[in-house]
């Protein structure tokens, strides 16, 4: 019967170079096999393509943007779910008056920093004080009712990343798998994150051994590698 893993991309497909080179040539077995690969990740499509571009990582769907939009690998959009224009313009007004939010980005299906806030699928506010970031990711959470947010630390700053309440990444596997005729039995997760939580317990759900805290009581399976995770699914 067929299968499916879905992973994760920053911490757990890529950790580092020498790893995702495993990582991808175990994934271009099981796909020979006939087995199917998604990447679920927070990257937007521009960012994560140039991870694909650059690597060469072969995949059959993707799930960006926190579970906001899930692509097949001709790039058909399965499903999207977009911001609401007034909250989106909302945020914007508040940010324009926070000193503290040092950069905004919108970003639609296909294209980062967009001006059109009609299609937004994720909103990016970069900031470099902590406290700060989690005052404005609180003000979102409790004064948009249709958006939900991730607080995602960069090198030398953090990312405020907006999303649409419908959002998740657990959803838009659902979608695939009903797609696929895949029986849940051969669906398998794997993640590093709090953005993972929810694939991780709907599904056979592993976490890398680097994992955040919060996915400890999520699940004791947890593995070093996706390739490692590879192995155990194949044997």
């Amino acid at each position: 019967m067929k299968k499916i893993l879905i992973s994760d991309y920053d911490g757990t497909f890529y950790q580092s170079d020498i790893d995702i080179k495993k990582n991808i040539d175990k994934v271009t077995e099981f796909r020979q096999l006939g087995n199917l690969f998604v990447i679920a990740t927070g990257r937007s499509y521009v960012d994560l393509k140039m991870k694909i571009d650059k690597y060469k990582i072969p995949y059959d769907y993707l799930i960006l943007n926190h579970g906001s939009l899930v692509l097949s690998k001709n790039l058909d959009i399965i499903e999207v779910f977009t911001l609401n224009k007034d909250e989106v313009d909302s945020i914007l007004d508040y940010v324009s008056n926070n000193k503290d939010v040092d950069d905004t980005i919108l970003i639609s299906t296909f294209i980062k920093d967009v001006k059109d806030t009609s299609n937004i699928v994720k909103i990016m506010l970069k900031l470099y004080n902590y406290d700060k970031a989690c005052e404005v990711k609180s003000f979102v959470d409790k004064n948009y009712r249709n958006t939900k947010s991730y607080l995602v630390s960069e090198d030398n700053h953090y990312l405020v990343e907006i999303i649409s309440s419908k959002a998740s990444k657990s959803l838009m596997i659902e979608k695939i798998v009903t797609k696929e005729q895949i029986e849940n039995k051969n669906i398998f997760t794997v993640g590093d994150g709090i953005n993972d939580i929810d694939m991780i317990k709907k599904y056979n759900g592993y976490r890398m051994k680097t994992s955040c805290k919060e996915l400890l009581p999520i699940t004791n399976k947890a593995v070093n590698s996706v390739s490692e995770l590879l192995d155990n699914i194949n044997n």
